[in-house]
């Protein structure tokens, strides 16, 4: 570091983090109070904490950039707005082979899709229909024939009983384990609807040769996310390398490299 005659101070000039972390803790040590530690496998100086009490710190402001105003958005702006869409997801269900003849009695759409509590109403219905709540306890259902195939029947090991009573509470769990298990997605005005349960993203870091590492990023898909604007948006937050890969099954993965 070095005066010029303005009296404004020249800093180096660094290409790699550690040398710049360095020269940094030596810079404001003296005048803020942080706490520094190096680590002797890496040789790298690494910043645990800093004063946010000290008055230089408190002091600090940034210097405020002008914003620049232009007539129509931009593609940055585009891809924010995109994955700023509120995100829903819903657990349904569809009625299975199990359930039809209770959904038939009652007249109920073979082809909708239900919400766990419209599900569990299903059931509930039908108990009112047939009268099955047991008289001398209102907490207990008493099974017909078509009631106890519904919940039962494929379910129950060869030669065990089956029940001729359920509790109310127990009603609606087991009558939505019994049919086809869907999920809902929206994203603001886009949704879909798919198979089965939920599926998680998967993350996924490697290191690579020397002390590269990537990032990997898969099942984004689900979740109506983009993959190449999510590419994007991570390599202009972090200043990093993305690259987009596609995968079986109608599947992408999306690699950081730092």
């Amino acid at each position: 570091m070095s005066m010029l005659s303005s009296g404004i101070r020249a800093f180096p000039i660094y290409s790699d983090i550690t040398p710049f972390m360095d020269f940094m803790v030596t810079l404001i040590h003296p005048f803020v109070q942080i706490s520094v530690k190096e680590d002797k496998y890496k040789m790298e100086t690494v910043l645990f904490s800093v004063n946010r009490n000290h008055a230089d710190y408190l002091s600090f402001k940034p210097n405020k950039r002008p914003v620049e105003k232009t007539d129509q958005p931009s593609t940055h702006t585009a891809n924010e707005s995109h994955s700023s869409k509120t995100l829903g997801v819903t657990e349904i269900y569809k009625l299975s082979i199990h359930v039809s003849p209770i959904s038939s009695s009652l007249g109920a759409d073979a082809a909708k899709l239900f919400t766990a509590s419209e599900a569990a109403d299903v059931a509930s219905r039908y108990i009112e229909k047939e009268n099955l709540v047991k008289p001398t306890d209102k907490s207990i259902v008493v099974l017909d024939a078509t009631l106890c195939d519904a919940l039962f029947k494929g379910a129950i090991k060869k030669g065990t009983t089956y029940p001729t009573e359920i509790h109310k509470k127990d009603l609606g769990p087991t009558f939505i384990s019994r049919m086809q298990a869907h999920h809902l997605v929206t994203r603001g005005s886009d949704s879909v609807v798919r198979k089965g349960a939920i599926k998680n993203i998967q993350l996924v870091t490697e290191r690579r040769q020397g002390n590269k590492k990537v990032t990997k990023l898969s099942g984004m898909e689900t979740f109506l996310i983009d993959a190449d604007v999510l590419a994007s948006e991570l390599q202009k937050k972090f200043a990093c390398s993305t690259s987009v890969a596609e995968l079986p099954g109608d599947m992408w993965c999306l690699g950081c490299y730092t």
